[in-house]
């Protein structure tokens, strides 16, 4: 999905004379009341989402006689419409690309993926991620999490549990899991009157 760079918050030493005392000020306005984010993100190499509402992806299913249902008030939960031979009557696939199924393949619905290759050399380099001490963290998730929340939103929280959480090495795994978990539920809280797409994600911290 994205690759993010954790900036660490700039500090400003100030001298005091009189006392001959050393004050340092975190210099970063947070970024997230709720997390109280003390360091930035910056958002890289974003793949691009494929929704059946999107100009292309809806040209080149219509093109090939595809039908395509588009909810006026959340049209990013679109769906592409085939007939199932499984159960005989119209079902909607929530996804403009997929692998395997056969009633959509014909209606243009493709497994072709977007490839970006990184070289990430290159990349450190670029953005000098040695030097300012940065972190690089890389997040790969399913629509569930991003269709109701913006890149940022994922990358800022993940960012505090990975770098600013301050637990010992023994709760680092748990405090992972905790912002996995309140990550999801505020993506999509649980409501009876709401259908709940099914979540998955995966972030890593690389290590250079």
């Amino acid at each position: 999905q994205f690759i993010a760079i954790y900036h660490p918050p700039s500090t400003l030493v100030e001298e005091k004379s009189s006392h001959n005392e050393r004050y340092i000020h975190n210099m970063t306005r947070p970024t997230s009341e709720q997390l109280n984010l003390q360091g930035s993100i910056s958002i890289h190499h974003q793949n691009k989402l494929h929704k059946a509402n999107f100009p292309e992806e809806k040209s080149r299913i219509e093109n090939l006689g595809g039908r395509i249902h588009i909810p006026p008030k959340h049209p990013m939960g679109s769906r592409v419409i085939a007939r199932s031979t499984t159960h005989h009557e119209d079902v909607g696939l929530a996804m403009s690309r997929s692998i395997g199924d056969r009633e959509w393949t014909a209606v243009g619905v493709i497994p072709d993926p977007d490839v970006q290759v990184v070289n990430l050399e290159e990349f450190l380099n670029t953005n000098n991620i040695r030097t300012k001490d940065s972190k690089v963290f890389i997040v790969l998730g399913s629509d569930g999490l991003f269709d109701t929340r913006r890149v940022e939103f994922v990358a800022k929280h993940l960012a505090y549990g990975f770098f600013e959480s301050f637990k010992s090495d023994g709760e680092i795994a748990e405090q992972m899991l905790t912002v996995g978990k309140k990550l999801v539920n505020m993506a999509s809280p649980i409501k009876s009157e709401f259908y709940r797409d099914d979540i998955s994600f995966v972030a890593k911290v690389l290590e250079f």
